[in-house]
Order: structure tokens, then sequence, then C-alpha cells
């Protein structure tokens, strides 16, 4: 470890790190929550709409109040790089005899489909007989494609991946099964695809002036599977004119990276000779037109219908709230419990009954029964049964089989995911498997050394070493392939591994053959997969999950079942209630013997769980004692229904009572050895809603004190996966005149800002450089105002600071958030000091109060 620590030093000293050196900075556990990594499961992950996408910036009020500020009204020359649908034809008119190649897109420009995005083709694809009968859905489809391009960028650079690299995310299939799928998908594409006409004219007019016509393609298929799409869909002569198809999977590089250079150099002419169109400016403009290539960004719509059909596409997913039965999913509402709560006299009661007893009481009670059912067919198949209880969250979940059992049920073993994580890395894969698990959202640097079990100088090290890059996460990432860094990894996973199968050699008393059931509160089974890839050949034993909870992952774990099946993880609180007094367990001895750092969460919080807990089990004897006397018994569907309906609506539709009880709950989840955090502040739910586009952003118990129309309204948007930007969310907006430019030149425009909640607005300006300034006329339309933030966010949609203090008010007068504009003339400049060393494109988002209009422009101008 030492020689590592040296030659890293050493390295550092070279490339003199003292100017360049830009050392992440330590997260506060309180405002960041996550000291370990967190999985894409742990933390829902919203569209980014509160900024703009691509080009669009932000909006002006004209006649035409959809009309937009682009980055095309700040380039002169941008709308020569343009061409709408009734122009491909004549195009190459404009071109004369200067042209030998053109090049085409493939999706979106030469083919269309029928759905309504391109991701509307794996719901298609989820309802095929095969996806089906697999379990397969449009959002795993997505997901496995996301994880198996931070795969590959692991194992090679390259993020390009075919769809035999995508499917073999889906973990828990057969190599059959995923090629069936492969397939599938393809013929779905051959289903969905059609020619856009007025693209295949064009290939016609060209091939009649002698024109080369080339097809390249960002894409997952390989050229044959692109070519049975193209075949199928385009007119044989329009196909027999395309003489190459490059499909960057192929290339193991994409248009907006080398694929160009490539074809430049294949093509064997000048890159001025090609023409390439595409509807992606940066890979089929910006990219091409970089090498010399002529390029035209093809828009399909003006923003007008392009918002129109946003709107239109989330209408399609909503009308099955609209439709009458039959042709709406009506399920039946089953309530099993009401004989059990009226014969229990509950009135009055106090929240712990009305949570233990009323809410998560049921809803253990089917979990119980659920498990109970796993281990007795198990053993009808001759299986020797073994359920280990994870704590320390599995701790209710024991207790609860047990009364319902009427006997003990299982073991209590003590096992955290971060360990089966960090015993599981034998070879660099296995390293590489664990990194690509992690969104970029969620890597950070020194939580993620922290699970391959480096040391803290050599962490620092390679930290300090993988800023001094533009891309420090992909930077970290490559020093880890660092021989001795593997090395180093992989021996202090063997070490760890030993310590933690003595544990399980000496307190678990397994045996070969045996059938384990690991139960515990669940959501992504992380804990059973890595255990799994880690133990079940060292002890040649079958390793099953059965959770309360489990997620929509493709790359779930084989042989996992739930009570329930969620799309998000919203079980902090269950989680809380079902938890044992005593520390984590940070390591093991040598002997095996488990070490608990202290305990963090107040005596106050577990004395509110113990209740909890004990009207829990109360409930579970008072069920099972009524069911037994009267000689019920509910089909499982029956009680697994009524259980996800209790566990909804106490996580959605909570009462002031529990809001009450579970308002100073804090938990210590990915905190690390010393931190925990709050889980809800019902005080900031006001503060916060202000700040985000969109309700689906907010934790459900948060805006339960802005009303159940909130928590809905976010519901469905994540329920449906909804593209809905702010200004479509709510149309009304507050006028903004803004000026853009340097002392010798500038722009203004009159924009909209979208209204959010409470009277508050938003706008979203653009970080210009040094030399340009962004001024608010503010006067213009108000005389009083509250100025709530300005926030610089970055490119990947991020708070980076606030920047409230960077502004200088011309005719302002300040009081706290209470400005007052003292004339026509009232200007608040944003300074852009110190905001040359961003690389990447940043914004400005702003949220005000209009207070007291300006009489000249009139409350009227707000709409």
């Amino acid at each position: 470890m030492r020689h590592i620590v040296e030659r890293l030093s050493a390295k550092l000293k070279q490339a003199d790190i003292a100017e360049r050196a830009c050392i992440e900075p330590t997260p506060d556990p309180d405002s960041c929550g996550e000291m370990i990594p967190r999985f894409p499961e742990e933390g829902f992950i919203a569209r980014p709409s509160a900024l703009p996408d691509e080009d669009h910036l932000v909006e002006k009020i004209t006649d035409c109040p959809e009309s937009r500020l682009l980055w095309s009204d700040m380039r002169d020359t941008h709308h020569n790089e343009q061409i709408a649908a009734e122009t491909i034809p004549k195009v190459l008119d404009e071109f004369g005899d200067s042209l030998k190649v053109l090049s085409l897109d493939c999706f979106d420009t030469l083919l269309w489909r029928n759905t309504a995005t391109p991701n509307d083709v794996f719901a298609v694809l989820a309802d095929t007989p095969l996806a089906r009968r697999l379990g397969i859905t449009a959002h795993q489809r997505i997901r496995a494609a996301t994880r198996a391009r931070r795969a590959k960028s692991l194992e090679n650079g390259s993020r390009e991946v075919d769809l035999g690299d995508i499917y073999r995310s889906f973990t828990s299939l057969s190599s059959e099964e995923r090629e069936l799928l492969a397939e599938s998908e393809i013929r779905t594409e051959m289903d969905v695809c059609f020619a856009f006409s007025p693209c295949v004219e064009l290939i016609r007019l060209a091939h009649t002036r002698g024109i080369k016509i080339i097809v390249v393609s960002d894409t997952y298929l390989r050229e044959d599977e692109l070519r049975r799409l193209l075949d199928r869909h385009l007119p044989a002569d329009a196909m027999q004119s395309i003489s190459k198809v490059y499909c960057s999977v192929d290339y193991g590089t994409s248009k907006s990276e080398d694929l160009f250079q490539i074809v430049i150099k294949e093509c064997g002419l000048p890159a001025s000779q090609l023409l390439h169109i595409g509807d992606n400016d940066v890979a089929d403009v910006q990219a091409p037109r970089k090498l010399g290539v002529r390029s035209l960004h093809f828009l399909q719509f003006n923003p007008q219908v392009a918002k129109f059909l946003r709107l239109q596409n989330a209408a399609s997913s909503l009308v099955v709230l609209d439709q009458a039965a039959p042709e709406a999913v009506i399920l039946p509402r089953y309530s099993p419990f009401r004989p059990v709560f009226s014969v229990a006299h509950l009135h009055p009661y106090g929240p712990e009954t009305l949570i233990g007893y009323m809410s998560f009481g049921p809803a253990l009670y089917a979990y119980a029964r659920f498990l109970m059912d796993e281990v007795e067919t198990l053993q009808l198949e001759g299986k020797r049964v073994k359920v280990f209880f994870l704590l320390r969250d599995a701790y209710l979940l024991s207790a609860a089989c047990e009364a319902y059992a009427g006997k003990p049920v299982g073991k209590l073993i003590r096992m955290r995911k971060f360990h089966a994580i960090a015993a599981s890395f034998k070879v660099r894969a296995d390293i590489d498997y664990y990194l690509s698990d992690i969104e970029p959202g969620f890597d950070n640097l020194r939580a993620t050394a922290k699970q391959l079990l480096l040391p803290p100088d050599v962490t620092e090290l390679l930290v300090r070493a993988a800023h001094q890059s533009d891309d420090p996460k992909t930077a970290f990432h490559q020093l880890l392939h660092d021989e001795e860094v593997v090395t180093l990894i992989i021996n202090n996973s063997l070490a760890l591994r030993a310590r933690l199968m003595r544990y399980i050699s000496r307190e678990l008393e397994v045996k070969e053959g045996d059938t384990i059931i690991l139960a515990d509160v669940g959501y992504s089974g992380r804990t059973q997969e890595y255990f799994s890839r880690t133990f079940k050949e060292e002890f040649n034993v079958d390793i099953l999950g059965r959770y309360v909870f489990t997620s929509d992952d493709p790359y779930r774990a084989a042989h996992r079942k739930a009570l329930v099946r969620a799309g998000w993880d919203n079980t902090t609180l269950f989680e809380q209630c079902c938890t044992v007094r005593e520390g984590a367990v940070v390591d093991y001895e040598a002997d095996g013997e488990p070490i608990f750092a202290d305990i963090k969460l107040s005596e106050r919080q577990y004395e509110k769980v113990a209740n909890v807990q004990a009207e829990c089990l109360r409930f579970i004897h008072d069920a099972r004692t009524f069911f037994s006397k009267s000689g019920m018994t509910h089909e499982y569907p029956i009680l697994q229904r009524a259980a996800h309906a209790a566990l909804f609506r106490h996580a959605y539709m909570p009462v002031e009572a529990e809001l009450e009880y579970f308002k100073d709950f804090q938990h210590d989840k990915f905190m690390g050895r010393d931190g925990k955090k709050t889980i809800y502040h019902l005080e900031s739910a006001r503060e916060n809603v202000i700040c985000v586009p969109s309700p689906h952003w907010l934790d459900p118990y948060e805006t339960r004190s802005l009303g159940l129309d909130f928590t809905f309204s976010g519901l469905v948007q994540r329920r449906f996966r909804l593209d809905l930007s702010p200004e479509d969310m709510n149309v009304r907006f507050s006028p903004v005149m803004v000026s853009i430019g340097s002392t010798h030149e500038s722009k203004v425009f009159l924009l909209r800002a979208h209204h959010l909640h409470d009277g508050y607005f938003s706008v979203m300006l653009p970080c210009v450089s040094c030399g340009t300034s962004v001024k608010m006329l503010l006067g213009q339309h108000y005389e009083w105002l509250q100025m709530a933030d300005v926030q610089l966010l970055s490119s990947t949609r991020s708070v980076h600071r606030g920047a409230s203090s960077s502004l200088d008010l011309e005719e302002i007068r300040r009081t706290g958030e209470i400005y007052q504009c003292l004339s026509p003339a009232s200007v608040a400049t944003i300074r852009t000091t110190d905001l040359q060393r961003f690389s990447a494109p940043h914004y400005y988002h702003v949220i005000f109060r209009p207070l007291v209009w300006r009489a000249s422009g009139g409350q009227g101008a707000a709409r």
C-alpha cells in the first residue's frame, strides 16, 4: 500500500496539482445524504424539466406566447443549418454540383416510428407475449441500456452497446430468453417503423444526380439488424441506392465522437463534399461541421407543434383515467381486516394504534402469510429451507412471522448490503460490475472508494488525481483499473470475505444443498444479489429473496419475490419501524464476531418504534385469533392487495397524527459511520415547492401540508412518466424583461416566468461568459417584488451554488428578499465573476414573487 501512495504522490507532483486540482467537497450529510454510493432505485430521478432542453433557453412574450428564445437568436448563421420537412426534397438545389455524398441519419429522419417517442417502442415490446411471460417492462429495458453503456465504458472506454449487451443486464433470465427478447425487439421495431417519404424522395433525387448515399446512425443495432428495418420499409429502388450503412456500435464510437472521421476516410473525399442531415443538433450538425462536413439540422416540428404533441402524448397515457369499464382496469377494493378492527374497540386510539395496528399490522400479517406459504411450497418440493432475517430492518418481520405461525421462524442474522458487496471483489470484472451499477448522479468518489475497501490515504490521492481531469468520475474509474489498486481491492475483499465466511459458518449453520431464504424489507435485493455472486458456489446452496417490497429492475436478483412490487423506493419510515435497537455492523472480527457501530438514533425514536411494533404484533395476534375462531381463510391475493393499499396509504396519504408522530424521525441509511438525517421536514415544504418545476420532485409527507392534489399530481406524473415541462403544468406566467450582451451590443427579450406555487414565478437565464452581462429590467413591470432565490445550475441540472449575492442593483432598494424598484429603469445585474472555470453550460434559475405591479404595465400583464 505504501508503494501505491508514493507512486500516486509522485504522479500528482509531476502534474503540478497545486494549480489544477479541484478537490471534491465533503458532502454535508443533512443536505446530501449519501455517504456510500446509492443505486438507481434508492432515489427517484425526475425529468429535469427545470432547465431548458438542449437549445431551448427561455421563453419570450410575443403575439405568440409559445415562441421560445433559442440559441439561434444569438447566432446569426444558425438558420442556415436548419431544414424542415417541406424543404427536404429541394435541399440538393442549394449545393449544386459540389456534393458527392449524401449522408442521412436513420431514426427520426429516414425512418420514423408510429409511437409518440422512441422509448414508447419498449412499451410495445413489453406488450408482446414473450415480454409479458418474462415480466419485462419498458422501464426495465430503458434502465438495462443505461447500465450496459456504463459497463461498456468501464470495459473499453466506449459507450456503444448492442442488443446482446443490453439484455445481458437481465441477470435473472437465461441466455436463450435474452436472445429471444433481442429478436423480439427487432421485430417490434420492424412493426412500428415506417419510411419518411420526403427523405425517400431525397434519396431518389440524389441517386439521379449520381450522388453516393449512405446512412449514419447512433444505434445499438448492428448493420445487418438495421438493414432488416430498412429493407422492410424502404422502396426497393431507394434501398438499392444506399451504398453503405454506418452503425455506431459496429465502430465503437458515436457521431459526436469519431464516427464521422471514419466516414470521411472511407468515402475518400474532402469533407466539404459530404452533406449530412439529421434531427440531433449535436450529433448530426455540430459534430460533422467541426470536421468540415456540410450538415443540416432537421427540425421535425416548430416549437408550437412540439408543445402540442407533448401534451397529446401525455393525454395518450392519461386517457385510461377517462375510460369506462370494462376498457379501464378497475381492480376490486378488498378490506379483509374490517371485522378485526370492529371487535378491537379502537375508539379512542393513539397514533401508535393507527400506524401499527391499522396500517403496518395488516401489511405484516400478509407478509407473514406470504413467507410461510413460500416456505411450505419449497419444503413440499423436498428443499431443506432455512430462513434468515437480515438485521437491522427485518427484526419486526421475524417477530411478525413468529406471531403468525405461533412458533419461531428462522434466524436473525447480521449482514449488510455494504459487506455483501465489499466481499464480492474476486477479479477486476467484479469491480466493474459494481461500478456499472451506480448511476452517475449518485457516484460520490469517496463513497465509492470506501465501498471498494480502499484506505483513506489512497482514496484521497485517487480523488485528487481524478479531479485533474475534465471528467473526474471517468478518470477515477480509470485510476481504479491501476493494477496495484485492483490488487489492493481484491486482497482487502478477500480478507473481509474470509471473516464473513467464518460468521456464516459459525452462526448460521449452513450446509451444502440448503435452500436459503433471505427475508428483509428489501426493494432492490442487492444484498441477495451480491451474496449469491460471492457465496453460492462457496457453500453450494440456493439463495432466494423474499421481501416486503421489490423494485422494477432489469438486473433484479434471480429467485426474488415480494409482497409488493413498487416503482419507487418510499419505504424509509416503514423500515425505521421494523428495525431493532442496535448499531449497524461495521465489520467482523477475525473469528467472525460482528463489530457494531454506536447507536446513532435517539432513545425517543426507539421508544416510538417499540410502541408501533407492539401494536403491529397485537394486530397479528388478534387477526389470527379472530380468523381461527370464525373459520375464515383468505386467499393470498386478497391479503396482498389489502397490504399494498395499507402501505400505499401510509406512504402517500398520511393523516395528521402520522405527520406529527414521525416528524422528528431520522435514519442513518447511506450516512456513513457517524451521520444521520431527518426523514422529512414539514416546515420546508412551502419553501421547497417554489424551487422545483413539478410536485413529483417532493416527498409525499412534505407535500401533505400542501394538499393531496400535489401528491396525486406527482403520482400521476411518475406513474405514467409524463414528459411535462413547467409551462405545461401551469399556463399562468409573469413577464420579465431581460437584456443580454456587452457594453457595445445587447439584445432585449421579454420573457415568460412560469408560475410555481403561492404566487412565485421562475425563469431560466443563460450563464454567459465574462464580458457579457445578464440584466433583469425589473422596474419595467414591478414596483415591489420578493426575490426568493437565484441559483446557479450546472448542465447536469444540479444546484452549483446560490447566486443571490451576485446581483448588482441599480435603482432598487433592498430589504432582505424584498426589492423596491424605484423607477422603470430599476435593474438587477447578475455578475459573471469566476464563471470562466466552467467548461459546460450553466444557467441561472431566478425565483421571485411580484408584490406590487407598476401602473404602466398593469397587473393584466400577468396571466
